[in-house]
Parts: structure tokens; sequence; C-alpha cells
């Protein structure tokens, strides 16, 4: 698989703001703060068609009206990067109206979590296009600018993506823990577990035919539900050139609280992937209800639990 890099931003620069899975409507607050926010960092704002359309009550927008605003924002040229606003559930249902070949030609810093997963998936099988793991505009450049986890996850973004070196270590925000040790080098690769299993056996997901460290995380599910999608990932053969796993916080919201499973899921992820040897590090800070630290599909990373540490060993922009 041949790697396309997106080019390089800049302060000052225009970045595109789109909405190609859920609505922004609930949560305006936290997405007007995210623009203004990225203002304040000094990047000029575009906002697309769909930051303003909800259809059916979960959808952004007809899936023709969230693929348009996604190639238009790629054909852009004052455009020199595109944040998601948020995830969702529908994303894939767009992929059959993106025009593959203009994201190949015109390639950009497209940054998102969570649903978003779907693009960063099917750039990589359709173009080579490395997306980006990391900040949206609600949950990632709304929080509080004033907060360590706005800054925390603030100055990975702009190291990343306004740098063409190796970010090279990703620092720690909270405590990470090592389910089973070992060291381990290859192509970043993964993303929301339940959006990879809709990807599983479509056109858009990609062959993977070099060593990964394989990332993934969730909201909360019941166990025996993830439990179910892990063993489907494994059958499928994707953890067959896994050299190391990285799990994220498995956080969701219940009862006007947020619950914490990561620990939980420990037993059962030893239990699926126990004919393997890789590396695994769990709670590394990157899913929902967390600061995310960057992470751009398909680039050579390396992994020791002895620490734990996490690098990144090549730039993720040009």
């Amino acid at each position: 698989m041949k790697l396309v890099k997106p080019k390089r931003l800049a302060i000052g620069d225009t970045v595109g703001i789109v909405a190609p899975s859920h609505p922004v409507k609930p949560f305006l607050e936290m997405y007007r703060r995210g623009v203004q926010n990225l203002k304040r960092l000094g990047f000029n704002v575009k906002e697309g068609r769909t930051v303003k359309l909800e259809h059916w009550g979960y959808m952004a927008g007809t899936d023709q009206q969230r693929a348009r605003d996604i190639n238009e924002m790629f054909a852009d040229d004052e455009v020199k990067a595109i944040i998601c606003a948020i995830g969702g559930s529908t994303a894939i249902r767009t992929l059959r109206h993106l025009d593959f070949d203009l994201v190949r030609k015109e390639p950009k810093v497209f940054s998102g979590i969570s649903d978003i997963t779907t693009y960063h998936v099917a750039f990589l099988a359709k173009t080579g296009l490395s997306g980006l793991h990391q900040s949206d505009a609600i949950f990632g450049f709304g929080q509080d600018d004033k907060s360590p986890a706005w800054k925390y996850e603030t100055d990975l973004f702009l190291k990343a993506t306004t740098k063409p070196e190796p970010v090279g270590e990703l620092p720690a925000f909270t405590r990470w823990d090592v389910w089973r040790k070992g060291k381990g080098q290859g192509r970043l690769f993964g993303g929301n577990l339940p959006t990879l299993q809709s990807l599983m056996g479509t056109q858009y997901f990609p062959r993977i035919d070099e060593d990964t460290v394989f990332f993934w995380e969730t909201m909360t599910r019941p166990v025996e539900v993830l439990d179910q999608m892990l063993v489907q990932a494994r059958e499928a053969g994707l953890f067959d050139r896994v050299v190391g796993m990285l799990v994220g916080k498995i956080r969701g919201e219940e009862g006007g609280a947020v619950r914490d499973m990561t620990a939980e899921m420990k037993k059962v992820v030893l239990d699926v992937v126990g004919e393997y040897d890789f590396p695994i590090v769990a709670g590394v800070d990157f899913g929902h209800y967390t600061p995310n630290l960057p992470l751009p599909m398909w680039l050579k990373a390396g992994l020791d639990t002895d620490g734990p540490r996490l690098w990144l060993g090549e730039p993720f922009v040009e």
C-alpha cells in the first residue's frame, strides 16, 4: 500500500469544518466554542453546509449532501485541512458518493475520531491517504481552552500537522496500563471498533500487508458485544500482522456520569488474542470522554511496554 501524506498546515491557513455523520445541533454551544478556539489558534474557518443541516434526526443532511460537503472541501484550494465536527454512526452511507480520485490528487489533513474512522479507513483503502485519528471541532477543539486536556490535545495536533518531521515519543496524559509485555514496530492502523467492524468485508477496507500497531477504542457496550467484535476481527485475520496493540479509553455516559470499562475488558482481550504474543498497552489517551493523542493512519510507529512508550517514527505531513 502506497502511503499518501497530506500537505502541512500553517497558522493563518483556512480549515474547513464538515459534519459528515451526526448533526451539530445538539452540541451547538461546544461547536461554536470549537470554531472560536480554532480562530484563536490563528486559523481561518470555513464552515460546510452540513454543520447547519439535520436529516431524520441522526444525520447532518442526506448522504449526497454530506458527501458533497467533503468533496467540495477537498476541491477548494483555499481549504488546507478538513476537521470533522463530530462522529456519529452514518458516515458509511456517504462513501459511495465520494470522489476518491479528487482526494488522491488533493491530499489534506482530515481529522476526527469515532465514526470518522470510516473516512480514515476508506481513504487509506481507496487513495492511500493517511487520516488523522484525533481532534474534532466539538469534543476536541470545543473543550475549555484553559484546561490541561485541551492544551495536551491541541499542542500535539499542531505538532503533528504543522511540522514536516516525526512527532517522536507521544507523552501520556494519564497512566497507561501494560496488559502484555513486549516491543513492536509497524504501521498504525485502527480506530473506533464498531466502525471498523462495519467496514470489514467491503471495498473500503484496506488489505493489511505489513506489520501493524493496531489501535482501537469504543464507547461502553455490553462486554459480550465487544467480545463478539474482537472475535470477528480475529477471524477476519486482522490480528495476523499485528505487532502491538493499543487499547484506548472505553468510556460512555451512563446515568449522567462517565463510566470507564477499560479494565473490565482486560480478561476478554487477553483471551481473544491468546494465540498471539504481541504486546498490549491499555488506557492510552484516545477515545471518547478523553483528550486524544494523534494517531495518523499507516504511519510508522513503535511500542515498548517498558515505560510504557509509544512513538511516531516518520512525519505525518509533507
